[in-house]
């Protein structure tokens, strides 16, 4: 095994014996280092097994990684998602859940969005309040419901309760039909996975206690990303017999809020629940002396620069317009690439060593125009999320191969008969009617696969691909994208000794088998959310104006809302490692095309 460098405090958590414990990691303190090594130890010492839980697949790929491969790592440790975790177990489990099949995950919010509107047409009452409502009012209907629903199952409350004493009352019978209407497509949505096995380990104690029998240490990581679903199931498999629990997180990078979570949970209940001791990580081995005291002086922190030979760079800059803010990045992104070298900075300086970020998508709008007429290469980094094809023939093959393993879905039957424009996807006669030909052959092939064939059966769709007549640009995307699945089949063969075309779909659909691994060119663009749990040796943070960063609806419901936002600036500044350059317009161009006087955001008028 090769070893690690730990710093006293590091040191001393990786040894820490049985017991319960919460580490308070701040941000750049080598937390999944430390995480790491713990888990590598304990593996080692023959005490029992494992599990190790994170909150994104690209940081249990890390943990993975760094845990290496040896027989003892396979076959004592159990690395993934809460998600992961729960599949795993509802994929052995779902009859004693009423399933007689397992269930398919409806992924995409647009399948949420489709069935929460057949539970309104399903009854009358509902649709007539639906049906006389504008556009922007049905979306934000269909919004509402499905918040309702998600809170519901996040919040462990009935939606009785939910609704009680509210003008709301009539979505509880929303919330039975989406359930329904799930069911009979034999279905589940992201928050049904987490839901399914807390309600099984509540109502049957005989799983629940081969689990709690099968693992003797559990270690959480981004704890102070859970929500109340999350952490009722840990307890729930805890039980009484688990008591050897590792929390780490860090409070000031709560930024999930929106989504049920809240610190709360690790520093309140955990501590409470399962009498945990409290240690404190406050060294910072990531960022340069200036960031960190940047970070402190905004969060009111105390942590120690352990990098203290590298003075890195902070700077605040005011500029008359969002235009002339996106001329500035551009102007000051290419002075540091024709720059090459810096002494704060190991290795040349390029593209791909720089990030911009921003609180909201719509932010990038000025600087990715400047950017593509400067010709200064770029791209936006993705979610979490699985698959998502653009390609018309690779959506009419995903399309089928979701039917061919899910029978009775009907919600995608329904999705490829509209998109193909045929009223029956199991009619030959139909199917040659189609406003696509090649989805009788695509049907064909998709009905002959099965997991030992399917490499065989993805050559054969390459060959129809590049035979059906497409331009060059849609056959190369086709083709792409069919590369990308067969790198995800890989991907999922590799980490899976029993595999399924049930499996593989439900992998897909959690992200498990997306590469992570993939070097993206040029500049990340990417809102603060997405970049969490990163880092770029160059970060400019644009967009700091008051109203934009915190956002506005914060600033107007205040308290944990705005409380979160400060949290946000708090990630974002400590995802650069060297120089940390934000900026935001005096005037900003308002979707009704007048500018608007902004002033600099609250979060950075103490550091002026």
């Amino acid at each position: 095994m090769n070893k690690v460098n730990l710093s006293e405090k590091q040191a001393g958590i990786v040894h820490l014996e049985h017991g319960s414990f919460l580490v308070l990691a701040s941000a750049g303190s080598g937390k999944t280092r430390v995480l790491t090594e713990r888990v590598k130890r304990l593996s080692e010492s023959n005490q029992g097994k494992i599990l190790a839980i994170t909150f994104t697949n690209k940081a249990a790929a890390e943990i993975k990684e760094r845990l290496g491969s040896s027989e003892k790592i396979n076959k004592n440790v159990f690395v993934g998602t809460f998600h992961s975790f729960c599949q795993s177990i509802l994929e052995l489990r779902f009859k004693l859940l009423g399933y007689k099949k397992m269930p398919h995950i409806f992924e995409d919010d647009s399948d949420r969005i489709e069935l929460i509107k057949e539970a309104i047409e399903s009854i009358p009452y509902f649709k007539e309040i639906y049906d006389d409502l504008d556009t922007k009012q049905k979306n934000q209907y269909t919004y509402n419901a499905l918040q309702f629903i998600s809170t519901v199952k996040r919040e462990l409350i009935s939606p009785d309760e939910l609704v009680e004493g509210s003008k709301d009352e009539e979505l509880k019978y929303l919330y039975k039909n989406y359930q329904d209407i799930l069911k009979s497509n034999n279905a589940i949505d992201f928050d049904d996975i987490i839901k399914l096995v807390y309600d099984l380990f509540t109502n049957n104690d005989a799983v629940a206690n081969l689990y709690r029998k099968a693992y003797s240490f559990i270690c959480i990581d981004e704890c102070q990303d859970l929500n109340k679903l999350q952490y009722f199931l840990l307890k729930a498999l805890c039980g009484s017999m688990i008591q050897n629990v590792m929390m780490v997180g860090d409070p000031n990078q709560s930024i999930y809020g929106f989504n049920g979570s809240a610190s709360t949970f690790m520093q309140e209940d955990f501590i409470n629940d399962f009498s945990a001791q409290e240690i404190v990580l406050d060294e910072n081995y990531r960022c340069s002396k200036t960031i960190i005291e940047a970070s402190n002086q905004l969060m009111d922190l105390d942590v120690e620069a352990v990098n203290y030979v590298i003075e890195g760079v902070f700077q605040i800059q005011a500029l008359d317009t969002d235009q002339d803010e996106a001329i500035y990045v551009a102007n000051k992104i290419k002075e540091l690439v024709n720059l090459q070298k810096h002494s704060d900075i190991e290795g040349e300086i390029t593209y791909e060593r720089i990030s911009i970020l921003a609180r909201n998508k719509f932010v990038f709008k000025n600087i990715e125009g400047m950017l593509l007429s400067e010709e200064i290469p770029f791209y936006y980094k993705s979610g979490n999320s699985g698959i998502k094809f653009t390609s018309s023939s690779m959506k009419i093959f995903d399309l089928f191969f979701r039917i061919k393993i899910n029978p009775l879905d009907r919600l995608h039957q329904k999705k490829l008969e509209d998109y193909i424009k045929v009223r029956d996807v199991n009619d030959i006669e139909e199917l040659q009617k189609s406003i696509y030909p090649i989805s009788l052959r695509i049907k064909k092939l998709v009905d002959e696969i099965s997991m030992e064939n399917i490499h065989l059966k993805i050559e054969e769709l390459r060959i129809i691909f590049n035979e059906e007549f497409f331009d060059d640009d849609e056959r190369k995307l086709t083709l792409d994208e069919l590369d990308d699945f067969n790198t995800q089949l890989i991907q999922y063969k590799k980490q899976n000794i029993k595999t399924s075309l049930e499996g593989f779909k439900a992998a897909i659909a959690l992200g498990i088998t997306k590469n992570n691994n993939i070097k993206e060119t040029g500049v990340c663009l990417s809102t603060v959310h997405t970049m969490k749990g990163q880092e770029s040796e160059i970060v400019f943070l644009i967009g700091m104006d008051d109203g934009t960063f915190p956002d506005y609806r914060a600033i107007n419901k205040g308290g944990e809302e705005l409380n979160q936002e400060k949290n946000n600036t708090y990630v974002a500044f400590t995802r650069a490692k060297r120089f940390l350059f934000v900026s935001y317009p005096k005037k900003r161009m308002m979707p009704w095309g007048d500018y608007k006087q902004r002033e600099i955001s609250r979060f950075l008028s103490p550091l002026i």
